[in-house]
């Protein structure tokens, strides 16, 4: 049918079905490897639906395929912020690691010895994070990582991925997340094409990826035969996704392309064998860089009880193939004073060149480690540069002569390098620790630590000059730093202390006192609460007052912190001797508090609120916000001390707990009514949306 006999009504249904055919054939040529159709018919759809769009320019929207050949350049990227955290993971490099993963996984869940955890093994693929958000089906926006909480808006640039549906089969709202690479036969086209042109080939396909999707003019974006995968989805319980194996069916099912080589294992003895025997084997056959595997726990119930460290989930790890390493002797082992009083145990090294750089210290984490290499000095030892940064003892190469070779482990030290007092043995893990409230490196490592740039900024007040002012008994512990200023005369008295200005010095004390409230709480040190647990925290209390009169269950209920951590929080709060430091740092002047915008009491005010299911057009992290602006506190999951279960479409078990509780459900419907008749406050970003569930 020629596009100049057809009526505008005509032309929209025309346009409509070859949208929808040519993201089919799309489908089955990238995703599935199955295509239906040959080239030269695909083009011919493809040029009437240009057609079609020429005559009709009304009719072209965003999510059209012909919008795939990018628009015109951008000045730079706009930053988007991520509503939930787009996490790093932490690394395994050997077998072993991957087993203390599983053991560490245990441990926080406090399991019987035997028991076994599902987890899910998929190929980790070597190229750029994205995170992608579709509303109603359509593809709306699309970032970068950036560095976890904010990134770029690359929405165009991905709008030319070819498979990449602009559309999905259902009029859904999701946020999915994944990678976006080259194939090894793309990039080499790609190179290719650089070289006919006299252009600089690229490195390696992931910077090839990265810079192509990072490319003001998403022209060049759209020119270039990116991929992407998608392995994980924002919000599961939204959709009736309790674990990854179904989030993942879940992504296939709205024909997002997800990756091969996936498989579900009972139990770390079978993510192992499967590893070495047939993932090692079958991702050599796989058509792009994979360069390690992911193994995450399969339960997203399991999830929420691990939680999180400062930088990275603990429910998932990716282990590492290669690592660069070398063969050298182990000259000595030294016990270093970290900030929590914990010894670390240093390898001291004959200096062997590992990529590049000079290594003469490894290190050999804890004293389970040294007795699981089975190393000692004088052994001929293997040394890897972990990630390509941290250089480690991987194990023994060539154990020494016996009159030459020397037991770490039967030769400890008995008392603190630092401060000479007696040691006291942990046992999970197993270390040496410190435990003199005064050991100066202990107080020296928490100055410092306390005055980086994440935490207080204090400006020339690092490691060195902290240790400096402990040993001259200018500083006995944290909250002395405010008494500085005191002694500014003795303080310009210190040999070679004039190098540093005293006066510059005592400013950058004085302004730490306007440091918000999260970046306090993280100065503090609390065991396992790190930056993004810092931010969490507060956000659901608006001072360290409410912190210290909760209890640990009110802790646990926070998405991300989970049961362990939520016990070292409480069991630091209610030590005396923190007690004391937070009393002298809020008498110092230092922000221990958040403002709480002031508002009048509502349906949500003081109440600890549950959600099941859907409740459109928020998403969940949207009505947490929603809540926790009008008093409520939103939690995970349904208990005894839950107020309320809102619930929406296809709300799950949670209704069942609520039942067998007796916690107060409201249905939607009720919700809106209720709302109408009493107004909350609502987010300014959040008004239209509000318009819409209210209509």
């Amino acid at each position: 049918m020629l596009a100049m006999a057809l009526t505008k009504q005509q032309a929209e249904r025309r346009i409509e079905e070859l949208r929808r055919q040519i993201e089919h054939h799309n489908y089955l040529y990238y995703t599935l490897d199955r295509p239906e159709i040959s080239d030269a018919e695909w083009d011919a759809l493809y040029r009437e639906l240009v057609e079609l769009e020429t005559r009709f320019p009304d009719l072209v929207t965003p999510d059209s395929p012909t919008r795939r050949v990018g628009g015109a350049p951008l000045r730079e990227f706009a930053e988007v912020k991520h509503r939930s955290r787009m996490w790093s993971l932490d690394n395994a490099f050997s077998i072993a690691e991957l087993r203390d993963f599983d053991e560490r996984v245990k441990r926080f869940l406090k399991l019987p010895e035997g028991d076994a955890i599902d987890y899910v093994v998929e190929p980790k693929l070597d190229g750029l994070a994205v995170s992608l958000t579709y509303e109603r089906g359509r593809f709306v926006l699309g970032t970068t990582r950036g560095d976890g909480l904010v990134g770029e808006d690359v929405t165009e640039n991905l709008r030319t991925v070819k498979p990449l549906p602009l559309r999905l089969p259902r009029d859904v709202d999701v946020t999915v997340r994944g990678e976006v690479f080259f194939t090894f036969d793309d990039f080499a086209k790609v190179n290719q094409r650089r070289r006919d042109n006299g252009e600089p080939e690229f490195a390696n396909p992931r910077n090839a990826a990265a810079g192509s999707l990072r490319q003001l003019d998403s022209r060049v974006t759209a020119s270039r035969p990116l991929r992407v995968y998608l392995y994980t989805l924002e919000e599961p319980e939204r959709h009736g996704v309790a674990t990854q194996a179904q989030a993942l069916e879940f992504l296939a099912g709205l024909r997002f392309p997800t990756t091969p080589l996936v498989r579900t294992r009972e139990g770390i003895d079978e993510v192992v064998a499967f590893i070495e025997d047939e993932f090692t084997v079958e991702r050599e056959r796989l058509p792009f860089a994979v360069d390690g595997a992911v193994v995450k726990v399969n339960a997203f119930e399991v999830w929420r009880k691990l939680g999180f460290t400062a930088k990275a989930p603990r429910f998932a790890i990716a282990y590492k193939f290669e690592t660069e390493g070398a063969v050298t002797t182990l000259q000595d082992v030294i016990f270093q004073v970290s900030r929590t009083g914990t010894l670390t145990p240093v390898a001291v090294l004959e200096p062997v060149e590992i990529g590049g750089v000079t290594v003469q210290r490894a290190t050999l984490h804890n004293l389970d480690e040294i007795e699981r290499l089975g190393v000692q000095i004088g052994d001929r030892v293997r040394v890897i540069r972990a990630g390509e940064v941290i250089p480690k003892v991987e194990g023994v190469a060539e154990p020494a002569p016996a009159d030459r070779r020397r037991s770490i482990l039967e030769n400890l030290p008995t008392e603190c390098p630092a401060c000479g007092q007696p040691l006291s043995r942990r046992d999970d893990p197993p270390n040496l620790v410190c435990t003199n409230p005064i050991c100066p490196e202990v107080i020296a490592q928490k100055v410092a630590f306390a005055s980086g740039r994440n935490t207080l900024n204090i400006e020339g007040l690092g490691y060195k000059i902290a240790r400096r002012l402990v040993d001259e008994g200018f500083i006995k512990s944290l909250p002395d730093i405010y008494s500085l200023a005191q002694k500014r005369d003795a303080l310009a008295q210190l040999e070679r202390f004039a190098e540093i200005s005293v006066q510059n010095l005592l400013a950058e004390v004085e302004a730490s006192k306007r440091v918000p409230f999260p970046k306090v709480l993280f100065a503090l040190g609390i065991p396992e609460v790190g930056e993004q647990t810092a931010r969490l925290l507060t956000g659901h209390f608006a001072s360290i007052d409410e912190m210290l009169a909760a209890s640990e269950e009110r802790f646990a209920e926070i998405y991300g912190i989970g049961e362990v951590v939520a016990g070292e929080i409480h069991e630091f709060l209610h030590d005396a001797a923190n007690r004391k430091v937070i009393d002298r740092l809020r008498d110092a002047g230092l922000q221990l508090s958040r403002e709480r915008r002031e508002m009048r009491e509502n349906f949500f005010t003081g109440k600890k609120i549950c959600i099941t299911g859907r409740i459109e057009p928020f998403s969940r992290e949207e009505l947490k916000e929603l809540i926790e602006a009008n008093g409520g506190y939103f939690v995970s999951s349904v208990s005894k001390k839950t107020d309320l279960l809102i619930a929406g479409e296809e709300g799950g078990s949670k209704l069942e707990k609520a039942a067998k509780f007796g916690v107060e459900v409201i249905r939607v419907e009720e919700l809106a009514r209720i709302l109408k008749e009493q107004p909350v406050s609502v987010p300014p970003q959040l008004a239209e949306k509000w318009r819409r569930f209210l209509s």
